[in-house]
C-alpha cells in the first residue's frame, strides 16, 4: 500500500506543471498567447517565491474502505541561476516537515529521522512543482490538448484564464516521462511506471491562472483534478492553490553543506 500511494503522489506531481492551451476560437488563441507570455516572463526574472496548499483524498468509490485525506502546505524559493533553475522547498504534511532542494537536476530532501537523501534526475522531473516553467515540448503538448481556454476575470491590474485538461494530456505526460527515463537510462522499473500510469486513469483537471496585466507574471494558480486511481486505493481527488510573489528579488538558493553527504535512493524503490 505504501508504494501504491507513493506512485499516486508522484503521478499527481507529474501533472502539476503549469501549462498553456489552445482552441479554435479567437478567445482561445488569445488565452494561449497570454499563457506562453507568462511562461517566458517567469523564465526571465531572477527569481520568485511560492506559497500554497495541496489537498488530496485517496480511497473514494472503487478502492474499498474509508477514504484518507491529506493536506500539504508548501513554501518555495525559486532562483533562475546561470546553471538552471534552483528551488528550495519547505513541505509541511500535518506537522511532518520536510526540507527539499532541486539543484543541478538533483532532488535533495531532509526527512525527519532519516537525514538527507537525494534522487536521480529522473526523480527530479517527477517533482512537478516547477510552476510556470515549461520547456518547448511541454508547451506544444499543452497547446494541443487544453480545452475551453478563456479569459474569465479582468481588472485594471490582473486577468484570469481558465482551461481544462483530460486523459489525453495525462497519457502524454507519462509518455514524455517514459521517453526521458529511457534517454537518460535512469533505471526506473517497469512496475513503478505501470503503477504511475494506472494512477492517472480517468484523469481530468480544471485550472485557473491569474496574471499581472503589466508584465504577464503569474500571481496565482488554482488546479483541481480527479484520477481513477488504482484498484487497491480507488479514486484520487486533489486540489492545489499556489500564490507567486517577490518576482525579481535577490533570491539565492544554495545546497546546505550537510546535504553533500546525502544518501542516494532509487525512484523505483
Amino acid at each position: 500500500m505504501k508504494r501504491t500511494i507513493a506512485a499516486s503522489l508522484i503521478a499527481l506531481l507529474l501533472l502539476a506543471f503549469a501549462g498553456c492551451g489552445g482552441g479554435d476560437k479567437d478567445e482561445a488563441r488569445d488565452g494561449l498567447s497570454l499563457l506562453m507570455e507568462a511562461s517566458q516572463a517567469m523564465l526571465e526574472v531572477s527569481g520568485y517565491r511560492m506559497s500554497g496548499t495541496v489537498g488530496m483524498e485517496v480511497g473514494a468509490p472503487g478502492g474499498g474502505g474509508q477514504g484518507q485525506a491529506m493536506t500539504v502546505d508548501l513554501t518555495a524559493d525559486v532562483q533562475n541561476a546561470d546553471d538552471g533553475m534552483r528551488q528550495r522547498m519547505l513541505i509541511d504534511m500535518g506537522g511532518y516537515e520536510v526540507e527539499a532542494y532541486i539543484i543541478g537536476g538533483v532532488y535533495y530532501q531532509n526527512v525527519p529521522g532519516q537525514g538527507w537523501t537525494k534522487t536521480s534526475t529522473g526523480a527530479y522531473l517527477s517533482q512537478g512543482m516547477n510552476l510556470g516553467v515549461v520547456d518547448a515540448e511541454q508547451m506544444e503538448m499543452m497547446a494541443d490538448m487544453a480545452e475551453d481556454i478563456e479569459v474569465v476575470e479582468e481588472s485594471d491590474e490582473v486577468f484570469a484564464l481558465s482551461f481544462r485538461l483530460d486523459q489525453e494530456y495525462a497519457q502524454a505526460v507519462m509518455d514524455l516521462y517514459r521517453k526521458y527515463v529511457d534517454e537518460q537510462d535512469e533505471g526506473v522499473s517497469e512496475e513503478w511506471l505501470s503503477m504511475a500510469e494506472e494512477a492517472m486513469a480517468d484523469f481530468h483537471a480544471e485550472l485557473r491562472i491569474w496574471l499581472n496585466r503589466a508584465d504577464k507574471l503569474m500571481r496565482r494558480m488554482e488546479m483541481s483534478y480527479v484520477m481513477g486511481g488504482m484498484s487497491e486505493i480507488g479514486e484520487v481527488t486533489s486540489s492545489m492553490e499556489v500564490d507567486l510573489f517577490d518576482y525579481g528579488e535577490d533570491i539565492v538558493v544554495e545546497l546546505p553543506a550537510e546535504a553533500a553527504q546525502a544518501q542516494e535512493i532509487e525512484l523505483a524503490q
